[in-house]
């Protein structure tokens, strides 16, 4: 099964300013890779048990111009089984939550810009075919997008499962939503 991605990019109309809201639009490509675990921790202190999360490294471009993306994502799968969502397009049911979808954009003028978002991953059992999509929020960033706020979503435009023993997904998209800059 082929799990969420954290790929963003982000395009728009213009380059953002100092102040106001701004439409983001970027593309992203790069690759994804599934259930890695790691030890869960409270507080910043580690503790007994571990998680499964992904790891998205991609390249995105866009209305705030080039950036490396880091994606970090926790999911749970449903535990009843597939079920309806309406997040989930026609004829597709839910088989896995997005928990935590955790976003990192370094651009090359070193600008950082943070996000945070939560979403499913949904399938057509006759087709095959997964739809994945994230919601989110921008928490603030350094530089021209220091005490950044909006919000964001992702969707998928192609993921292909590269090798399925070592988990590796190549996959390509689209982030767009607003950002506002509050000095």
């Amino acid at each position: 099964m082929v799990v969420f991605v954290g790929a963003c990019a982000v395009l728009g109309a213009q380059t953002a300013s100092a102040d106001g809201d701004r439409r983001v639009f970027l593309r992203f490509a790069g690759d994804f890779i599934q259930n890695l675990e790691q030890r869960d921790a409270v507080g910043g202190v580690p503790t007994d048990s571990t998680s499964l999360f992904g790891l998205v490294r991609a390249r995105a471009k866009g209305n705030l111009g080039r950036a490396d993306l880091t994606g970090v994502t926790k999911s749970k799968g449903v535990e009843k089984g597939p079920e309806y969502d309406p997040r989930c397009p026609d004829y597709f049911v839910k088989i896995v939550d997005i928990t935590d979808n955790n976003l990192v954009f370094t651009f090359s003028d070193l600008s950082l810009l943070y996000g945070d978002g939560t979403g499913v991953v949904c399938v057509n059992f006759a087709t095959g075919e997964e739809y994945v999509a994230v919601e989110g929020v921008w928490l603030g960033g350094t530089k021209r997008f220091r005490n950044a706020k909006g919000e964001f979503s992702i969707r998928f435009d192609e993921s292909v499962l590269v090798n399925a023993n070592t988990q590796v997904t190549a996959e390509t998209g689209r982030i767009f939503g607003t950002l506002s800059h509050h000095r």
